[in-house]
């Protein structure tokens, strides 16, 4: 069982809506357990384990692989997890109600599943591929890119990740191109139309020709990028400050951008 003294320090990462959390240890092991009992019970696979939801235990992924950055989001009805390996590969857990996995399908477009038996959610981390290669589309040299800032293989495609209620956001490891994937009824995949349901695509809205992006911050039904002095540069969806959590989940993207 992880203790807080195996943790490294910025690798926890809470979600105070979904209810759940996920901190890396010091042997690049992830763990998963649920902090709020009223609203999490990893009913929807967000922990990306089985065993008590409660305990922090470990997650074991289908490659040997350590784990560099983690990632949780989601509302109280859903919740759902991301993980960069060393190796920079993406893996997504929970909730995929509205494809927020992003795991696409042989239909593709959001009219397709994954799900086994009809499921609404992934409760094993899954790999996924199709958002590495579609940033790597967008940027053919993070194809050949082996190193990013500070050395760090593991930012080689992404740079940063944010999941918001029924959504993921995306930063590519070249601070220009963003990727949403999910729920954008509420405009919040900064698409240009407001897809119910929406495939990893390139946000147009959110994507940056001129300025470099240093995070992307994702809550409820809003998406924004945020520069190296976490100012907000652009907002898609439902933004308002009034919001409760809002600040909260923003002084976090903040730091992130200072940081990362």
């Amino acid at each position: 069982m992880s203790t807080a003294d195996d943790v490294i320090t910025n690798k926890l990462h809470k979600s105070i809506e979904a209810g759940h959390a996920i901190s890396i240890n010091k042997d690049g092991t992830a763990y998963s357990y649920c902090h709020n009992k009223k609203v999490c019970n990893n009913e929807l696979g967000q922990l990306g384990r089985v065993g008590d939801v409660y305990k922090s235990l470990p997650i074991k992924l289908q490659e040997s692989v350590l784990v560099a950055h983690v990632y949780t989001g989601g509302f109280a009805s859903s919740g759902h997890s991301a993980l960069i390996d060393s190796k920079g590969n993406l893996w997504l857990s929970g909730c995929d109600r509205w494809q927020q996995l992003g795991l696409g399908s042989s239909n593709s477009g959001s009219s397709g599943y994954t799900w086994k038996s009809g499921k609404l959610w992934q409760d094993e981390f899954q790999k996924n591929e199709h958002v590495v290669k579609l940033l790597q589309s967008l940027d053919p040299t993070l194809s050949t890119a082996t190193t990013t800032k500070d050395n760090d293989v593991s930012k080689r495609w992404i740079r940063d990740i944010s999941l918001g209620g029924d959504h993921t956001v995306i930063l590519s490891a070249n601070n220009r191109d963003v990727i949403t994937f999910g729920k954008g009824g509420e405009g919040q995949l900064g698409l240009t139309s407001k897809p119910w349901v929406s495939s990893p695509s390139k946000s147009k809205q959110l994507s940056s020709s001129k300025s470099d992006i240093s995070a992307v911050c994702a809550f409820k039904n809003c998406s924004m990028t945020l520069n190296d002095k976490g100012e907000v540069m652009k907002k898609a969806g439902k933004c308002s400050l009034e919001l409760k959590g809002m600040k909260r989940a923003l002084d976090a993207c903040r730091k992130r951008a200072k940081d990362i």
